[in-house]
């Protein structure tokens, strides 16, 4: 598939997109990767959470490690995003890896996720990483798929808890940039 997929910054000209990309991941009961819920995605959305991104883009968020966000466009329609976390932090360690992306489920099976991820860590070895931590739950063929063909080489799979998933087997890749 020939695609014009670009990682930008968030900004406000794709809020709708990403708003009905949350929907979207809601509806199908996606639990790997949860956006924002998209009920809190109204008007003013944008300009009330820039603040805390720019915060956390210059690790001035207490205890949470160093992140950059990005939304995945191709062209004028919104694909998906991606989050690329500089510090290694436990929870980066142990949950959430330094590397996050997701598609919108109606662009499933369309090489969108192949193309995040290879847009993304090229970002990440701008950002001076020479290594990339991937967690996936083990449940999660496409994204293990992706992973590995992108290079991922498991380190070891543990298990895990968070709210969403709740107990669960995560593999852990590392990717050298």
């Amino acid at each position: 598939m020939k695609t014009m997929l670009e990682l930008i910054q968030r900004c406000p000209e794709f809020v709708s997109g990403y708003r009905e990309y949350c929907r979207e991941m809601y509806a199908k009961g996606v639990t790997y990767f949860r956006p924002t819920p998209p009920e809190t995605i109204d008007e003013g959305w944008f300009q009330r959470t820039k603040p805390w991104y720019d915060q956390r883009e210059q690790g001035l968020v207490p205890g949470v490690a160093r992140s950059y966000h990005y939304w995945a466009v191709d062209k004028d329609r919104f694909i998906g995003e991606f989050q690329c976390r500089t510090d290694f932090t436990e929870k980066v360690l142990n949950d959430i890896g330094s590397i996050g992306y997701a598609v919108r489920p109606s662009e499933w099976g369309k090489g969108y996720g192949t193309e995040i991820l290879r847009h993304g860590l090229a970002i990440a070895k701008s950002l001076s990483m020479e290594k990339a931590l991937l967690t996936v739950n083990e449940e999660n063929k496409p994204s293990i798929h992706i992973i590995e063909k992108r290079g991922g080489i498991l380190s070891d799979t543990i298990d895990a808890y968070n709210e969403v998933e709740g107990d669960h087997l995560l593999r852990r890749y590392w990717i050298t940039l």
